[in-house]
């Protein structure tokens, strides 16, 4: 499954009758200059430089409008970046009725209702390698705000967050956003089962398959079902990803774990008399009744959501002697695979293995669970690729991963976790072979 481009102005109205309903059935959708074909785009970016004048100052706004911003790093320090994030919510969330009402009649013109979330999600994520250094203040404010708002999110569904899981997710790109560092769907995993955390993200062991990205112009937007497993790319790029998301349902929405949003009930909010009851439609259910009393006895008895039983590694080949022997059968070409808890295999193609350590330097990802991309390694979590050769990513602040020796013998690949072999770029072996000495696999020989 891949996804569909778009670009109709509003005069095609009838060409996307039935648009909502093939989403919420898997479809993959981007809207290319839908904020334009809709008059849209000035009304969130006019808020956006509000807020950002509000929060870090008119030159730094001025510099948005001219440069763009896909640059803001360059002028607005890191340390800002929550406060200024704060400030463009301040101005966004007033306009998140008038904004969604009119793009849904310009959208979806035969869905005469729907619910909306009640808080857009304004997303500023600037190059990982800047961010880096100021975790610590980034992960306070996704303790109020959520993941994912200024730095990336792992694999999820938005049903395991809390949301309903036959929604719409609709995730404007109000700057320039390309490959390394914007939103990832796995639509090949859409209708698989998976376990995941109480944080909402995907569970250690959940083998993904291979993730799509966008690029993306300023007014486009990605619509898909809030169900497909999608997350955040770790920023490897040097630009900033700006971007402005919205759940939806169009019918009642269902929520199959915690009721937790406040959603609104579009028809009422358009009436005076209504508006001020609009979130009560969606309240009346069994979902809403069920999380109040769950949540009630989580605060109780100092409880939480459960923690699933952890999935073992997979672990292929077999020990002999000093080396692991693996069938070359049991590893396809564009496959990665474990064989050890510390490492992991992949084919690069017919006559070419590499093993490698298997945990992602960033948050900890297997990337016995990823794949294959050309002559990189890419961890599933945040779809981040790693040189097969050098094993170095984009983002330099990243430690390399390490090499051992692996080739193939006739039918089988045999791999050497004693060996770790000189990268490409130069490194030093020794050092390499210091680092390696605490690892339970990867011995200093």
């Amino acid at each position: 499954m891949s996804y569909q481009d778009l670009r109709f102005d509003q005069q095609d109205a009838a060409a996307r009758t039935g648009l909502a309903q093939r989403i919420v059935g898997g479809e993959v959708v981007v809207y290319r200059q839908a904020l334009q074909a809709f008059d849209l785009y000035d009304l969130w970016r006019e808020a956006t430089l509000r807020g950002i004048t509000k929060s870090v100052g008119k030159a730094a706004a001025d510099r948005c409008l001219t440069d763009g911003f896909h640059r803001i790093h360059e002028w607005v320090s890191p340390t800002k970046i929550p406060e200024l994030t704060d400030a463009v919510y301040a101005e966004i969330d007033p306009l998140a009725s008038e904004f969604l009402e009119r793009f849904m009649s310009g959208a979806f013109p035969d869905v005469d209702n729907f619910y909306y979330e009640k808080k857009p999600n304004v997303r500023f994520h600037i190059p990982y390698d800047l961010a880096q250094s100021f975790k610590k203040e980034f992960d306070e404010f996704a303790k109020d705000h959520g993941q994912g708002k200024i730095a990336a999110h792992g694999p999820h569904r938005d049903s395991w967050l809390d949301c309903p899981s036959n929604g719409l997710n609709l995730w404007f790109a109000m700057g320039r956003i390309r490959p390394g560092n914007g939103l990832t769907i796995y639509p090949e995993d859409y209708e698989g089962e998976y376990k995941f955390q109480p944080s909402g993200d995907i569970a250690d062991g959940q083998k993904l398959h291979k993730a799509i990205s966008f690029d993306l112009h300023p007014g486009d937007v990605v619509m898909f079902h809030t169900d497909h497993v999608h997350g955040s790319e770790l920023n490897r790029t040097n630009e900033t990803r700006f971007a402005i998301s919205c759940r939806l349902s169009i019918d009642k929405p269902h929520f199959p774990n915690l009721h937790y949003h406040h959603y609104v009930n579009a028809n009422w909010h358009k009436s005076a008399a209504l508006r001020p009851l609009a979130e009560l439609p969606a309240m009346f259910q069994p979902s809403f009744v069920n999380s109040l009393a769950t949540r009630a006895r989580f605060k109780l008895l100092g409880e939480g959501k459960p923690v699933p039983a952890p999935t073992a590694p997979e672990i292929i080949g077999t020990k002999v002697g000093d080396v692991i022997e693996v069938a070359l059968a049991d590893l396809p070409v564009g496959e990665v695979h474990g064989v050890s808890a510390a490492l992991c295999v992949a084919r690069l193609s017919e006559h070419e293995v590499v093993a490698l350590t298997r945990r992602c330097p960033h948050a900890g990802g297997d990337l016995a669970n990823g794949w294959v991309d050309g002559d990189a390694v890419v961890c599933p979590w945040h779809n981040l690729p790693y040189s097969a050769r050098s094993g170095k990513s984009a983002c330099e602040s990243l430690p390399a991963l390490k090499r051992v020796f692996c080739e193939i013998r006739g039918e089988k690949v045999i791999i050497d976790p004693k060996s770790i072999i000189a990268m490409d770029d130069g490194s030093d072996v020794a050092g390499a072979y210091a680092a390696a000495a605490s690892d339970g696999d990867v011995q200093a020989g």
